[in-house]
């Protein structure tokens, strides 16, 4: 994912140029696959820097929370970035053009694909999840398990109801 930007770092301040996003599975670091990678990211020239504001579509797989079931999750993400031009010290955490004038996107996209993937995935709204006592998907059909099954902890509580 790296884009030939050099002829945007001479330009004047104020220059722009806009990068077609355009690919296929892939993957985003060492923990994130990719379905496909499709967008565009529009770059101005700053005193220092370049601005980066992309908006690119994706799709990951995921797994749903209740059922445990594979689910294609789209996701759309937004990001605003600054790359800063040849770092000076190589240690520098943020994000850069390379001294070969090409600019990387992996990183940013790897991170902004992170943030917009929820914490709770569902394959659908109403997902019934599994059967807590022998695992049957409860989406698929129901199960013969008894699910009156007392809880001792639970004895002074029930107690209480009428």
């Amino acid at each position: 994912m790296r884009y030939n930007v050099s002829s945007l770092v001479k330009a004047p301040i104020g220059a722009q140029m806009t990068l077609t996003v355009e690919e296929e599975q892939r993957a985003l670091g060492r923990d994130l696959t990719v379905e496909y990678l499709r967008g565009t990211v529009r770059l101005t020239r700053t005193d220092r820097r370049l601005l980066a504001k992309g908006r690119i579509e994706t799709e990951i797989a995921a797994e749903c929370v209740r059922c445990l079931e594979p689910v294609k999750l789209p996701l759309e993400v937004r990001f605003e970035e600054l790359f800063t031009f040849f770092p000076a010290n190589p240690a520098d955490k943020t994000y850069h053009v390379g001294e070969d004038g090409f600019l990387n996107l992996e990183k940013p996209l790897h991170e902004q694909v992170l943030l917009a993937t929820p914490m709770q995935t569902l394959c659908r709204p109403d997902c019934r999840g599994l059967c807590s006592q022998c695992g049957q998907n409860l989406n698929e059909g129901t199960c013969n398990c008894s699910h009156d099954a007392d809880d001792p902890r639970l004895a002074a509580l029930r107690a209480l109801l009428p």
